[in-house]
């Protein structure tokens, strides 16, 4: 079983359509997932701006609620909070930065929604957001999401992969085969193609 640290951004459709690919590997026994935050706001980052002053742009108040969901109830509440934000966010359409969308959330993942307006200015909520960024960062060089790093995070990482829906099982398990066979080699280091006209499925993503 390949453990694996898996960092994502909730605003991104690329890194939800992902993380429901790993999400259904960890369902059928294939994978062992620790769910980080990356912060996309933290990489594009104003001139002058400074990180560490609290959630910014418009993911910041959902990372900081994640955060959140791992102070009360550790990897699977960080879970089960992205789920019910990216059915929220990529398959109803429903506005990221807006509070009614994070506390409608909040309270399909077990949380109490009356929470978020003292956890979002909890700046050490967002010092777990920051420290999750800088280690995928100092592991792989982490530019966006989604990152998978391997080996429990201890191992290579790379950006991807990039797809446009979730594959069926089968192929589910061959695609994880050759995402870690690439990772593993470290002398490849950049495998594109242009994705204009293939907008992500997510109508249908788990």
């Amino acid at each position: 079983m390949e453990r694996i640290n898996f960092h994502f951004d909730p605003i991104c459709p690329w890194a939800w359509l992902s993380s429901r690919w790993v999400a259904r590997l960890e369902e059928l026994g294939e994978v062992e997932v620790e769910w980080r935050l990356f912060s996309l706001g933290v990489v594009n980052m104003e001139p002058g701006q400074d990180r560490a002053e609290g959630p910014f742009w418009y993911s910041g108040e959902a990372l900081q609620m994640l955060s959140l969901a791992r102070r009360q109830g550790g990897n699977q509440l960080v879970a089960r909070l992205y789920t019910e934000l990216g059915r929220g966010i990529h398959v109803q359409g429903e506005p990221t930065a807006e509070p009614a969308t994070i506390e409608a959330a909040m309270a399909r993942a077990g949380i109490d929604p009356g929470l978020r307006e003292s956890a979002n200015a909890d700046r050490s909520l967002w010092e777990v957001v920051l420290a999750d960024h800088q280690a995928a960062v100092a592991s792989c060089q982490a530019f966006g999401v989604p990152t998978i790093i391997l080996d429990g995070g201890k191992g290579p990482g790379a950006f991807g992969p990039v797809i446009t829906e979730v594959p069926p099982d089968d192929e589910a398990r061959e695609l994880l085969a050759d995402v870690v066979r690439m990772i593993r080699r470290d002398y490849v280091f950049e495998f594109k193609r242009d994705r204009e006209g293939h907008p992500p499925q997510l109508a249908g993503s788990l």
